[in-house]
């Protein structure tokens, strides 16, 4: 019989050093959208901006239900309220008029009811939501495309997005850790890599070599 320590399943990042996944920026997003746009996907594009609004895990934004997002017999809602699986505390995200386009756009065309799954891709519109692997996997694509390493980006990637756009643009920190359900200041200042982007802009500030003028390959 093996030990409780020796049966356990070793961690897919055992021994590795796995880093933040990189945040889109505005201008990435900007290429994806137009590029989802040309034939007219209005899953993922639907998927894309309601990532970026709710700023919800994958296993919350995967879980979403047409009730939660629509009026019964209605338009869709502006503001809506969940529990998050993770931490169990109700954010309130906020969905701009962009979204609410998308997913007009995607109900519309996948004929769904209050009771079913949002995300489903081309299963049938009652079918089961699509899994974090599929989400991930799209999300590689994406980076792909704009010419990224697709190893650097997940859904990490999409829930980090708006809240990294809204601090560099000068948001209060309090209101965007609000946005994200987290418990504390410091949690989403870690989350967002604020101090470790600090830290990297104050280094490369300081040379301390003399050296000749050369051109900077960043």
């Amino acid at each position: 019989m093996r030990s409780p320590v020796s049966s356990k399943k070793r961690a897919w990042n055992a021994g590795q050093i796995v880093g933040q996944k990189r945040a889109f920026s505005s201008e990435d997003l900007a290429q994806i959208e137009a590029r989802l746009l040309a034939v007219e996907n209005w899953h993922d594009l639907a998927l894309l901006s309601f990532g970026l609004d709710t700023m919800f895990r994958a296993s919350d934004l995967l879980a979403t239900q047409v009730w939660q997002v629509r009026y019964p017999q209605g338009p869709v809602r502006t503001l809506i309220a969940r529990r998050q699986q993770k931490t169990r505390h109700i954010v309130n995200p906020v969905l701009t008029p962009q979204t609410r386009h998308y997913l007009r756009k995607w109900l519309g065309v996948s004929g769904k009811n209050a009771a079913d799954h949002v995300f489903t891709r081309s299963k049938r519109s009652d079918g089961s939501p699509i899994t974090r692997a599929h989400y991930a996997d799209l999300i590689k694509t994406w980076a792909t495309w704009l010419g990224h390493t697709p190893a650097e980006f997940s859904s990490h990637s999409i829930r980090r997005s708006k809240p990294a756009h809204m601090y560099w643009a000068g948001e209060d920190i309090a209101l965007i850790s609000r946005l994200l359900g987290h418990k504390s200041i410091a949690n989403t200042i870690e989350y967002l890599g604020i101090t470790q982007h600090k830290a990297e802009s104050a280094a490369l500030r300081h040379s301390l070599m003399a050296g000749p003028q050369i051109a900077s390959d960043a």
